[in-house]
């Protein structure tokens, strides 16, 4: 692609970042903001080079595509039924307990405890009920702010390194001055990222290229899981966060369907980022281990990498950043989320016939 026809990409992506932004309707807000993801994730796969790998835009379509599963209320029956199972189960001990400790007569215990399993049953109804409907709520809002947070700082990086003549390497330092000082992380994790790309636009070694790939994508989600903590912790009320990590917390990258209470698969370990470690990369390395509690982030093993509490940034660290590294180089990560024709009507501000 020429540099001209670049500049005149990022300046319509802006655009759509902006309308997707703007957009009220919360259900066509999401399929725009996975929209947008997916057209970013050309776009600084175009300045990466041939190779790279999957990037941080890449993974965010199928966070995106998921947060719209929650968003169009598509699990809520599944999540009203494991609230009933959570609630009454912990009715009915709450009833039997309530009678023992009130000295009821051995033969009214079991009418205590089935008391407690419908009041149980009740309150676990209501209680999905308002959390889908606030969950829906927080996951938009964590949705915008993604994109409009790391979104355009990808189409600033992209501009300001087309901006550049061929055959010159413009200073990381002036797109870093532009970045701004993280307010969210004390080490400053969208620096990190966006270092970290710049090292893959300039290299030309494969390997290197997609290390340095990988790292800015960990970087990357690790910065925006840090801003997204209060959206994660307000969207999975305390008593049911590890019955939604088990049972609704799957995704799907293209085909694939995915559990964050599983391991991370060993199928594609082939597919992971190789080559001896530079010792900037080996620095990074060290400082994602201190967020993830394990040296995933090098080793050849993924188990272990399954998610108890996903309100638990380590667990959601570990976890992401040994998927990231399966499955880098998996085609299916780069593929579109919707159709040609869905896609279409998105970008029309229309909602899309068929299966999302």
């Amino acid at each position: 692609m020429l540099r001209s026809g670049f500049t005149s990409a990022t300046n319509s992506l802006e655009l759509e970042i902006q309308k997707a932004l703007r957009e009220p309707d919360p259900v066509l807000a999401n399929l725009q903001i996975t929209r947008c993801h997916y057209l970013l994730a050309q776009a600084l796969q175009g300045v990466l080079g041939d190779g790279a790998g999957a990037n941080f835009h890449s993974w965010a379509v199928w966070g995106s595509r998921k947060a719209g599963v929650t968003i169009r209320q598509e699990d809520l029956d599944q999540a009203r039924r494991d609230g009933s199972v959570v609630g009454s189960s912990i009715g009915g001990l709450v009833g039997l307990g309530s009678g023992w400790l009130l000295n009821w007569p051995h033969a009214w215990l079991p009418a205590a405890a089935l008391i407690g399993v419908g009041c149980g049953l009740a309150s676990g109804r209501l209680i999905i009920s308002h959390s889908r409907r606030r969950s829906a709520s927080l996951i938009l809002a964590g949705n915008r702010t993604v994109l409009e947070d790391i979104g355009m700082q990808t189409v600033r990086f992209v501009r300001w390194l087309t901006a550049y003549p061929q055959g010159t390497t413009p200073a990381l330092a002036d797109f870093l001055e532009g970045l701004g000082r993280s307010t969210s992380s004390k080490q400053n994790l969208l620096e990190q990222a966006f270092t970290q790309y710049f090292r893959a636009h300039t290299t030309r070694t494969i390997s290197e290229k997609q290390q340095a790939t990988y790292l800015g994508n960990c970087f990357a989600v690790w910065h925006e899981h840090v801003r997204l903590e209060p959206y994660i912790q307000g969207a999975m009320p305390l008593i049911i966060r590890r019955c939604v990590t088990q049972r609704l917390l799957q995704f799907d990258i293209g085909p694939l369907r995915l559990a964050v209470a599983q391991d991370v698969p060993h199928t594609l370990l082939s597919t992971k980022p190789t080559g001896a470690l530079s010792l900037e990369s080996e620095s990074a390395m060290q400082l994602l281990r201190t967020v993830s509690g394990t040296t995933v982030s090098s080793s050849t093993s993924f188990v272990g990498t399954a998610a108890h509490d996903w309100t638990k940034i380590k667990e959601r660290m570990r976890y992401v950043f040994a998927l990231f590294k399966a499955f880098h180089a998996e085609p299916q990560v780069c593929s579109a989320p919707y159709s040609s024709l869905q896609l279409d009507a998105i970008a029309a501000g229309q909602r899309p016939a068929g299966t999302l």
